[in-house]
C-alpha cells in the first residue's frame, strides 16, 4: 500500500507555484483598489469637514487617529501624534488648532498639556466614510485579495 505524506505533497505543490505570478495579481488588485480610494477621496468634496480631511494625506490620517481615539475613550498629545503620525509638533499643533476652531476635536487642556480626540461630530461624519469605503471593493475583488494574500503568505512562511 502507497503511504502520501501530505505535508511532502503541500510542499511540492507550493514550490511549484510561480511566485511572480501571484505577486503580479496582488499589485493589479491592490493597485486598482488604491486608485478607487483615491478617486473616493478626491470625489468626496461635499462638505467643508471633508474638504479639510481629504486636502493633505496628513490631515486624512490625522482624521483616522482622532476617530480612533474616540472610539477607545481616550485623549491622545500633540507628542504622541506626532510620533504615530511621523509629522512634527508644528504640522500637528496647527491642525489641531484649525480642528478645534472648527468644533472637530474633543479638547482637554492642562499646563503645558494638550490632549484630543473626535468630536462627536467627526466621528459621526464617518458613517458615510464606512459605507463608502466598504463599497469600493466589490465582493469579488475582496474574495480575489484575500485568496492571494492568504496564498501568498504560505508561499513565503512556509516554504
Amino acid at each position: 500500500m502507497l503511504k502520501i505524506n501530505m505535508k511532502n505533497t503541500k510542499k511540492e505543490i507550493f514550490k511549484s507555484f510561480d511566485k511572480n505570478l501571484i505577486y503580479k495579481e496582488m499589485v493589479k488588485i491592490l493597485s486598482l483598489h488604491e486608485i478607487k480610494i483615491y478617486q473616493a477621496r478626491v470625489d468626496r468634496t461635499n462638505t467643508r469637514m471633508q474638504r479639510y480631511f481629504n486636502s493633505t494625506p496628513l490631515r486624512n490620517v490625522f482624521a483616522r487617529i482622532c476617530n480612533y481615539a474616540y472610539t477607545v475613550n481616550q485623549f491622545y498629545t500633540i507628542s504622541y501624534v506626532t510620533k504615530e503620525l511621523r509629522s512634527t509638533r508644528q504640522a500637528i499643533s496647527l491642525i489641531v488648532d484649525e480642528c478645534e476652531n472648527e468644533g472637530w476635536l474633543n479638547i482637554h487642556r492642562r499646563a503645558n498639556k494638550v490632549e484630543f480626540q473626535a468630536s462627536e461630530e467627526l466621528y459621526e461624519s464617518w458613517r458615510d466614510y464606512v459605507y463608502a469605503r466598504t463599497n469600493i471593493m466589490t465582493s469579488d475583488e475582496r474574495n480575489d485579495w484575500i485568496s492571494m494574500l492568504t496564498l501568498y503568505k504560505n508561499l513565503n512562511e512556509k516554504y
